[in-house]
């Protein structure tokens, strides 16, 4: 089992740096949703447009508190929001993959966390792409990590 993993989400361009310089923590006080690449669940159009693609690489410790955390489902009859789980990891059963970190759960779990830019390889797998076809505007101002 490797020592980190990653998980990413669509930033709109104009938070991009304020996403890097936060980490896994919401600007809303509300669920920070993240998925997960090596699962089936991919954010539309309405999302990655204009998006920047950030990275989020944890340690084990984070890995297992998303995974393995306590959860709710997006469906249950008794969700009452997202504010109403600040401790829970929120998931969506038509969503695999995806994962909405409560607002408690994402200090704990920023601690066990490194923030930066997707990588090329990464922003095609989200987009459904190969390499050659990723367009420049999802590359970040930095330029394509590695």
């Amino acid at each position: 089992m490797p020592n980190t993993f990653r998980f990413v989400r669509w930033v709109p361009k104009q938070h991009e740096e304020a996403a890097i310089r936060g980490g896994l923590l919401s600007h809303n006080k509300s669920a920070m949703w993240i998925f997960d690449l090596s699962q089936a669940y991919r954010p539309g159009n309405n999302i990655s447009r204009g998006a920047i693609l950030i990275a989020f690489t944890v340690d084990k410790t984070a890995h297992d508190n998303i995974k393995n955390g306590t959860t709710i489902d997006f469906e249950n009859s008794s969700f009452g929001g997202e504010a109403a789980h600040p401790n829970a990891v929120i998931i969506k059963k038509n969503e695999p993959g995806a994962y909405g970190l409560g607002r408690q759960r994402q200090g704990v779990t920023n601690l066990h966390c490194t923030t930066g830019y997707a990588t090329k390889k990464e922003v095609a797998k989200a987009l459904g792409l190969n390499e050659r076809e990723v367009a420049d505007n999802y590359k970040p101002r930095t330029g394509w990590g590695r």
